[in-house]
């Protein structure tokens, strides 16, 4: 679970004026990869639905591909303007065409990340009530959180800044007081060497596995996009970029790597499918004290409604924008008269969450392996490929300029190309793992995804005949710039 999105605002807040230095923007990075969330909400699903105690590999090797990703990323936002996210750095070296299909693409990512959120809200706030002695339903937790981030999104009321780094820095502090409490109780048992071995690394299914690795790093390339608030940014930007690669990678696999070993290798797949969304609440009242798990319980909840929050109004404005452009029905470009929010598209994208919601509910489909899970995997596999476009894209734009194959320049970018590509056909033949059925219907839902991405090039070539401006086809810098 990752809130990835909404920190510009993060950067401007904490230190506005081009004043941010290095080990800022390190700091809003790693806390926006919400590492309680990924420990509470996605371990459970690597270890259960995936490549079992291997976990701790897929998250050293997602960490490796991500380097080399943003590496290329980095080095084109120098040469073009990047406010405006992935759609901007397609668009450089691809084209507008799959500029406006990666906006599409992104835009869809990001609303199935906010309906993965509200699954995961409705789940866990039911297992957090049933051990306080509240027993409601999940969806009336998550209806009762889609009311929520719609208000919020149609007043514009994004979480302050601070608080929420600051939050977000306490979900360190207890995932490291986690940690320490296993090595101190286990000592070295707590690191079984197995969890590398080239068996467990590849057995079960990879899939979940990659799923669960490059979610947990979704938004580590997101520095450049402060590059008007660093101090010095051409030092500070790579240094926090690559920086917060190696702390989240470090924290991850460290923290899967003690998990297992607090569980014992032999019992972690087991484990995981008896209790799977406590597990971790079972390790940190096993390892701590109840007091410390009410703890967790408490910055868990928070997490995840900033993550929710954070990733409605990215859509929203998505929605917005590229509604105001013609891209999607004039209904969602209006905004409200008072915030200048994208209201109507906040509303609209609300009430079709909560339609969603209520079929799911009325099926009894779960809301954990099965809608969060595979609403995840389908948001990851969204991102990724844009990422994976965004390196192409690098590569190509510097072919054409006559630049030599430099490491920034082709190599890099073009291993993370290969290593993001093939994440996104490990996550697309492992689909149906993640909605929990075997069925066509379960293996044809990442095709809503490529659809998404051949509209938005139909929709340019189409406006194009028509005599219109490639920069009208493309949301605002000023929007995408959040994300």
């Amino acid at each position: 679970m990752s809130a990835s999105v909404s920190t510009t605002n993060a950067a401007q807040a904490a230190q506005p004026g081009g004043r941010l230095r290095t080990q800022h923007l390190l700091l809003m990075i790693v806390a926006a990869a919400a590492p309680l969330g990924v420990a509470i909400g996605n371990l459970p699903t690597g270890i259960l639905l995936g490549n079992g105690i291997g976990l701790p590999a897929a998250f050293l090797a997602a960490g490796l591909v991500i380097a080399c990703l943003v590496t290329g990323f980095m080095r084109l936002a120098r040469e073009v303007r990047a406010d405006g996210g992935f759609a901007d750095l397609v668009r450089a070296g691809l084209g507008s065409g799959l500029g406006l299909g990666t906006a599409y693409l992104t835009g869809i990512a990001y609303w199935t990340g906010a309906l993965s959120l509200a699954a995961a809200t409705g789940y866990f706030g039911n297992i957090i009530g049933s051990m306080h002695g509240v027993d409601l339903p999940w969806w009336a937790y998550t209806f009762a959180a889609f009311a929520l981030v719609t208000v919020l999104g149609r007043r514009a009321a994004d979480l302050s800044a601070r608080l929420l780094v600051v939050l977000m820095a306490a979900e360190i502090a207890v995932v490291l007081v986690m940690d320490a409490a296993i090595v101190v109780n286990h000592g070295l048992d707590a690191f079984p060497l197995d969890v590398f071995s080239l068996g467990n690394a590849f057995s079960g299914n990879l899939g979940p596995a990659v799923l669960v690795g490059f979610t947990s790093f979704i938004g580590v390339e997101s520095a450049v996009l402060y590059t008007r608030e660093a101090r010095d940014p051409a030092r500070s930007v790579p240094r926090a970029t690559y920086a917060a690669v190696v702390a989240i990678a470090l924290l991850y696999v460290v923290t899967a790597w003690l998990v297992i070993g607090s569980v014992g290798t032999a019992a972690a797949v087991e484990t995981a499918g008896q209790l799977q969304g406590e597990l971790v609440f079972a390790v940190a009242l096993g390892e701590v004290n109840q007091t410390f798990l009410d703890v967790t319980q408490v910055f868990f909840v928070t997490s995840l409604l900033a993550c929710f929050v954070a990733l409605h109004n990215a859509s929203a404005r998505y929605a917005q924008t590229l509604a105001n452009r013609g891209a999607l029905p004039g209904l969602m470009a209006a905004v409200h008269p008072r915030h200048l929010s994208p209201a109507t598209a906040s509303t609209v994208l609300g009430a079709l969450g909560t339609a969603l919601f209520v079929v799911f509910a009325l099926v009894g489909a779960d809301p954990y392996i099965g809608l969060a899970t595979s609403l995840t995997g389908l948001f990851t596999l969204g991102i990724v490929a844009a990422q994976a476009l965004v390196s192409i894209s690098v590569v190509v734009y510097f072919v054409r300029r006559g630049h030599r194959a430099g490491w920034s320049t082709v190599v890099a970018p073009a291993l993370g190309a290969i290593g993001a590509l093939l994440a996104c056909v490990a996550i697309v033949a492992n689909y149906s793992v993640l909605t929990g059925k075997d069925s066509l219907g379960a293996h044809l839902v990442p095709l809503v995804l490529l659809v998404a991405l051949a509209g938005g090039y139909a929709l340019w070539a189409w406006r194009s005949l028509r005599g219109e401006h490639d920069a009208d086809l493309l949301p605002a810098p000023s929007l995408v710039g959040e994300l």
